[in-house]
């Protein structure tokens, strides 16, 4: 069996296998051995069928395309012992027959091997990150985890630290109702727009009217279906909850987080929730940095070209993400459905380019702490563990 390696334009090599007819005849008994137990022959007992009857009673097309997985099986097994230096990625595609004169190609996919242009991206440099959280930022914060702890009480009337449940009827000219439904009014209704003022003070078990003009409505108060335009629309507040914000007591301090035992009091508290905010601040900004380190390095100093296979990986895994956000792979090929198909396969490409993007950034991170000498242990699972100390390395002093 001869073999022969060409090396591709896009991180693969192309694999040419030359087999002689005695090869191919020993490759199809191993088949036809897979049969031999599921054959029946009159005069014949099992296993002592001849080969030429067995196949007669296999789909000769099963037989031929098994006969060949079994030689380039064969035959990858002995290239990748006899080019161990190489970094194949073991997912095999474009089979290429040439039944006429016993030879098969295949492609076989490599890890991507980054090609160095100039070494100018070494004197490339990171400005210091310096992140403080503001006072508000840390007070809504600290409000935002009350809210998390809060109580809530029957009340009358509906203020900006309520939750309401209100029904909406949407009514004709004729006074005919059209449709139904239910909102919950709270501080994120409050925030998004003033039109959620007419609410405030509006009492519980009493309704109101107002006119239904869609342009001038927040998007939860149109109507869904559009056969017929309302004119008004009835609301009637359902149900009022005061929120009760509680106190956070040295006692409750530690019963919510005994993990943060330095935390004892709200002081305490506010002082660990700057900490988080300035942690979290710093990371975002971080990523945002190597981000665009990596991007001027990959644009001028050096070439990487990934490989389908990993790209296919990496798409897989993000689809499967966005499944599990949907709930289902049913519900995202629904999404799809209602998206027109244009709209679908641009959809796909920035997928597609998000994985290529992605991965192109990994594999610059890996070569670049290389080249600085870094010592990164990519097994471990630490977070941001390369960008951190590559961001050390690089940063002005």
């Amino acid at each position: 069996m001869e073999k022969k390696l060409q090396k591709g334009k896009n991180s693969n090599y192309e694999i040419e296998i030359v087999f002689t007819d005695k090869e191919k005849e020993k490759a199809k008994t191993e088949v036809l051995k897979h049969f031999w137990k599921d054959v029946k022959v009159p005069w014949f007992r099992k296993w002592n069928v001849p080969a030429n009857l067995v196949e007669e009673q296999v789909n000769p097309e099963y037989v031929e395309m098994w006969t060949y997985e079994t030689l380039i099986n064969q035959w990858l097994q002995d290239v990748l012992k006899e080019n161990k230096d190489i970094k194949f990625i073991w997912e095999p595609y474009d089979l290429k027959k040439d039944e006429k004169n016993n030879k098969a190609t295949i492609t076989l996919d490599v890890y991507p091997e980054i090609e160095i242009l100039d070494d100018k991206w070494k004197t490339n440099k990171m400005w210091k990150i310096d992140i403080k959280a503001t006072e508000k930022e840390v007070e809504e914060s600290f409000i935002n985890l009350k809210k998390n702890y809060a109580d809530y009480k029957d009340t009358d009337k509906i203020s900006k630290d309520t939750v309401s449940k209100v029904s909406l009827d949407f009514i004709n000219k004729k006074g005919e109702s059209l449709e139904t439904g239910t909102l919950f009014i709270w501080e994120p209704e409050f925030k998004e727009s003033k039109f959620f003022d007419i609410f405030i003070w509006k009492e519980k078990n009493k309704d109101f009217e107002i006119d239904y003009k869609e342009k001038d409505l927040p998007a939860t108060f149109h109507k869904r279906k559009q056969e017929q335009t309302p004119t008004k629309i009835k609301i009637t507040v359902k149900d009022i909850k005061q929120v009760v914000l509680p106190e956070f007591t040295e006692d409750k301090i530690k019963k919510l987080f005994p993990q943060q035992t330095e935390v004892k009091t709200e002081e305490d508290l506010k002082k660990y929730i700057k900490k988080e905010i300035e942690k979290q601040k710093y990371e975002a900004e971080l990523i945002k940095n190597i981000e665009e380190y990596l991007l001027k390095i990959k644009d001028k100093h050096m070439k990487i070209i990934i490989p389908n296979t990993l790209i296919n990986e990496e798409f897989k895994t993000r689809m499967k993400s966005l499944e599990q956000r949907f709930g289902d792979q049913e519900k995202v090929k629904q999404y799809f459905q209602q998206l027109w198909e244009e709209k679908t396969k641009q959809f796909v490409e920035e997928i597609n380019k998000a994985s290529k993007d992605s991965l192109e950034k990994f594999f610059i991170l890996q070569k670049v702490t290389e080249e600085f000498k870094l010592d990164i242990d990519w097994k471990s699972g630490k977070p941001l563990e390369a960008e951190k100390k590559l961001y050390e390395k690089v940063m002005w002093k």
